[in-house]
């Protein structure tokens, strides 16, 4: 059988959404989660408990990460206590337990972790509402078998009480049922709580924690959120135009994880550091929304809407089909023709002259996701749709008429010359072989649903592969090259792991994961020069935040990257250092430190694509050129806003390296 937890969590999975339902408090999933450890614990004759105490029989583990640990702690626990006690103390580990519960529900095959994080029940077990156990039979899926008991007149099965009268307890029937159904089924509740004495302690445990004390003062007045000090009509805005991070870290540093700032013509509440990391991934879909903070950009494209302004079932539904098309395994797959891209690319920088790195690397990413995404070179429109680009984030972030001016209107005429372009390729060839690119992939979605992506959006949907990378990846490719050629000895590892690469003809999804130094200069390169160091969003719902309450329509500039800067989580931030992300440190692995791609629902879909990418990348220039390091005091100039970008950085190269091995096959 499955445990409790797993059992909770199947109860409470949002298939719509994608996740666990919002709607359930942190607090009260964590009290489930607990008491659902505490019955499995009953159930095996580990523990007993009654209206009054929790006494442990036996302390054998049982070699289960989920069980284990609480039952450890009551087996050294010197003296008697109730089940009240030992509900809080598990409470706190309900992140690990959830996390557990879920990577057992995942290796059992019955729920499935997409791109994102979104979790579903997998196809055999949504068909069928059935899932196997660990014994290998098969039993109904949870939420099946709890609503035939209290719509029905059935005889429960014990386990089944006890999962009903837990879920009630924590209100779970508040997420997953309408206030009309609650009504209709609370006396079949009332009845099954009154069966089951192990449920029935917990029940009232569980009520004793969440119920108010009523000796307690009256809540203080809100208290108000600190305003950043700025100057007269520009507020904040040139602070945040030098370093957006480093901006918002100060103030997290000085006022805490929530303050408020303004700029020209706007005004915000921000939240930031790991805590709001935390916040938007547990609590982003049930009070944000997109739509107003991004408007601007897909009504500038002349769409209705795009998938950085959805929110709800339209945005899971459309992001699960875009997540197939940016998935990792899009590289992996054709790693060796992204080689021969890069190579004929580089081919065409000068020897012994500087060039401007950037706009080269963009040349580069363009024509590999042109190949990668939808089959059809975009030469001779790269620098076009960097130029609408930049329009486009301008607009969107503080100058909503800048796409009015000649210059980006103009580019934004040609890009919709190369849309049309693509789809005529599109529509006259087909999918390359069985493989299906991201424009195959919307072109299937529009069929299937031409209100979900109807015509007027195609444009911006398929000049956006095109543009993301040049503005994300293409910068990443800058800030990489710059800090590894700051650093020559490191710089000399990276070519001797793209050599062994190469020579031992290891381009493969196998050989690109063995590109560990490369991997790990990307991803400092990255908690440096984030790809999204901070998201604007809308407030949907009130919510509370670090003892402030923060209304419905406010607008929110969350600062996702804060964490990269703080010593807490990483000794010597302003230090480059690689090793942070080795298996004995995994500094990354703190919760909420480490977003460099956003954090929530509308984290970059990208983010598995790019790391890959970026490697192979890399490996391919180091295989081919001789690169003129840096002085040791050359500084790099940085544009923070609307994105993260070089300014005027500057590459030479010294030759060409020969080589006898073949690159590719």
């Amino acid at each position: 059988m499955l445990r409790f937890a797993e059992e909770i969590l199947v109860l409470v999975l949002d298939e719509g959404r994608g996740d666990l339902a919002t709607s359930l408090p942190p607090r009260s999933l964590n009290l489930a989660l607990a008491g659902a450890v505490l019955m499995d614990l009953a159930l095996e004759d580990r523990i007993d408990t009654d209206l009054e105490r929790l006494v442990l029989v036996d302390p054998t583990p049982f070699g289960d990460e989920i069980l284990d640990p609480t039952l450890a702690e009551i087996a050294s626990e010197g003296k008697s206590r109730d089940t009240g006690y030992w509900l809080e103390r598990s409470a706190e580990r309900g992140d690990r337990i959830r996390r557990a519960a879920l990577d057992r529900l995942i290796e059992r095959g019955i729920l499935r972790s997409e791109a994102q994080g979104l979790l579903s029940l997998v196809p055999a077990v949504s068909r069928s509402r059935r899932y196997p156990t660990a014994d290998g039979r098969q039993v109904e899926e949870a939420k099946l078998r709890v609503m035939r008991v209290l719509f029905g007149d059935d005889i429960p099965d014990p386990r089944d009480i006890a999962l009903i009268t837990l879920a009630d307890a924590c209100g779970v029937f508040r997420t997953i049922l309408s206030s009309e159904e609650r009504e209709q089924v609370q006396e079949r509740v009332d009845l099954l709580k009154n069966l089951d004495l192990i449920g029935r302690a917990m029940n009232l445990a569980i009520k004793g924690l969440e119920a108010p004390d009523a000796s307690s003062p009256r809540p203080p007045h809100p208290r108000e959120i600190p305003v950043v000090p700025g100057l007269p009509l520009m507020g904040n805005g040139l602070a945040l135009r030098k370093g957006i991070v480093s901006f918002l870290a100060r103030q997290y540093r000085d006022l805490g994880p929530i303050f408020r700032i303004r700029v020209p013509g706007r005004r915000f509440v921000c939240i930031a550091g790991p805590e709001a990391v935390n916040f938007l991934m547990s609590h982003g879909q049930a009070v944000f929304r997109s739509l107003e903070p991004m408007a601007n950009f897909h009504r500038q494209m002349d769409a209705s809407r795009s998938i950085l302004t959805m929110d709800g079932i339209d945005h899971v539904t459309t992001r699960k089909a875009q997540a197939k098309g940016y998935a990792a395994r899009v590289v992996r797959e054709q790693a060796r023709e992204v080689v021969d891209i890069t190579r004929d690319e580089i081919a065409k920088w000068p020897v012994g002259k500087p060039f401007e790195a950037l706009p080269a690397f963009q040349s580069v990413i363009a024509e590999q996701m042109g190949y990668l995404m939808a089959d059809h070179s975009p030469q001779g429109y790269t620098q076009t749709l960097a130029t609408l680009l930049g329009g486009l984030l301008l607009s969107s972030a503080t100058l909503p008429h800048v796409m009015k001016l000649p210059r980006f209107r103009r580019a934004r005429t040609r890009a919709f010359e190369l849309a049309q372009k693509v789809l005529a390729h599109k529509r006259t060839v087909g999918p390359r072989g069985t493989h299906r690119d991201f424009i195959d992939l919307m072109l299937d979605l529009r069929e299937a649903d031409s209100q979900l992506l109807p015509e007027t959006n195609l444009n911006l949907t398929v000049l956006a592969p095109y543009m993301v990378g040049l503005d994300t990846t293409a910068s990443t490719c800058s800030f990489m090259l710059y800090n590894m050629l700051k650093r020559p000895q490191l710089m000399e590892r990276m070519t001797a792991e793209a050599d062994t690469f190469f020579e031992q003809d290891l381009v493969s999804d196998e050989g690109l994961r063995r590109l560990d130094v490369s991997r790990r200069v990307a991803m400092e390169t990255l908690r440096l020069h984030p790809v999204s160091p901070a998201v604007l969003r809308m407030t949907s719902n009130s919510f509370e935040f670090a003892g402030h309450t923060v209304p419905a329509g406010t607008q929110v500039m969350i600062g996702t990257a804060v964490g990269h800067t703080l010593e807490e989580y990483f000794p010597e931030p302003e230090h480059f250092d690689i090793d942070r992300y080795t298996q004995a440190r995994g500094e990354h692995r703190q919760l909420g430190a480490y977003a460099p791609f956003g954090a929530g629902h509308h984290r970059c879909l990208g983010s598995g694509l790019v790391s890959v990418q970026l490697c192979l990348t890399m490996a391919t220039i180091l295989r081919e050129l001789v690169l003129e390091p840096l002085v040791p005091d050359h500084a790099l100039r940085v544009r923070s806003f609307p994105t993260m970008q070089p300014i005027g950085f500057r590459i030479r190269i010294l030759g060409r390296r020969t080589h006898n091995a073949p690159v590719t096959n």
